[in-house]
């Protein structure tokens, strides 16, 4: 969404109007041993509509290639990336699950002890169907040889879109799938039900405890870092940031703002992972979901990105983002 105009006089003038990616410096009061490993922002205004160039990203590609990304233009000129799922689309992976996707990412790298702060603009488009099932819209994962865990962070939306889980798995045995001991132990979330106007705290997961109902909560000192709320987010277009440090040690966090309302905000272990090769943690965009049980498959989604952004502090993040 941002423009940049840059007036140069030499013979005459000329004026540029609009550009994608670009390389973001990293400020003099981030530590650079623990800053992010990527540092860009794109806003894809100098695609061609209808096409897209993702040179500077991987495609979670698992047969379909580009065919759900496509670059779109709104009345105001604002250039922006429609992902979209079909049926069938990217389907993975084995017998004990069955998903559909369109995801690009970063090119994976190492993220242990690192701090990084995302971010993009998401809409929901006026004519968007939700499914009575699982739709993730983004993910960071920290990826190890034969995954079989969840991301440390994700955005869900279930129950035709009136149940949104964030949050995920902030370690395990990571070649070994859900099982409820481990989730006891590694599973951070917050769940929200759509209420009215907005999302209100439903249940909510922390390390080595069990799921609670937000009703259980009191006004103690302990309950500050649970929001109780965020307002609704379709038809628009909604701010979403992420701050993750991985840590093995307490100083690790995971938060999660929507148009700078606080949905997540947990402080501890972010890193416990036993026995794997770590191959480096992705942060992936675009639709995935379930497929559909019956075999005759859910309706096509379509979901719009904009002002995507990685970078080392929120400061920045926030530069760009607010």
């Amino acid at each position: 969404m941002r423009i940049i105009i840059l007036t140069v006089f030499l013979v005459f003038s000329f004026t540029i109007t609009a550009y994608s990616w670009e390389k973001v410096p990293v400020p003099d009061y981030v530590n650079k041993k623990t800053k992010s490993p990527w540092n860009f922002y794109e806003n894809f205004e100098d695609q061609k509509v209808g096409q897209v160039n993702l040179k500077k990203y991987h495609i979670n590609d698992k047969g379909v290639g580009r065919k759900p990304f496509k670059i779109k233009q709104e009345p105001n000129e604002n250039k922006f990336l429609e992902i979209s799922v079909e049926h069938g689309w990217n389907k993975c992976c084995g017998t004990w699950v069955n998903t559909e996707r369109a995801e690009f990412e970063v090119k994976p790298k190492k993220t242990l002890n690192k701090e990084i702060w995302y971010g993009f603009r998401m809409r929901f488009p006026e004519n968007f169907e939700h499914i009575d099932d699982r739709l993730l819209v983004t993910q960071f994962k920290n990826n190890f040889k034969d995954m079989r865990k969840s991301p440390l962070v994700s955005v869900h939306f279930y129950e035709n879109g009136n149940l949104v889980d964030i949050g995920g798995d902030t370690g395990g045995i990571a070649k070994i799938k859900y099982n409820s001991s481990e989730a006891f132990i590694h599973r951070v979330s917050n769940k929200f039900y759509k209420k009215d106007n907005k999302y209100e705290l439903y249940k909510f997961k922390i390390r080595n405890q069990f799921s609670k109902y937000a009703r259980e909560l009191t006004s103690s000192a302990a309950d500050i870092n649970f929001p109780r709320s965020f307002k609704k987010i379709h038809g628009q277009w909604n701010t979403f940031k992420f701050g993750i440090k991985n840590s093995k040690s307490e100083d690790g966090f995971v938060r999660v703002f929507i148009n700078d309302e606080l949905v997540l905000n947990y402080s501890g272990i972010t890193w416990d992972w036993k026995k794997g090769v770590y191959t480096g943690s992705h942060i992936r965009i675009g639709p995935y979901r379930d497929s559909d049980p019956l075999g005759i498959g859910y309706p096509k989604q379509s979901i719009h990105y904009d002002d995507f952004i990685v970078v080392s502090d929120k400061k920045t993040l926030d530069k760009y983002l607010n």
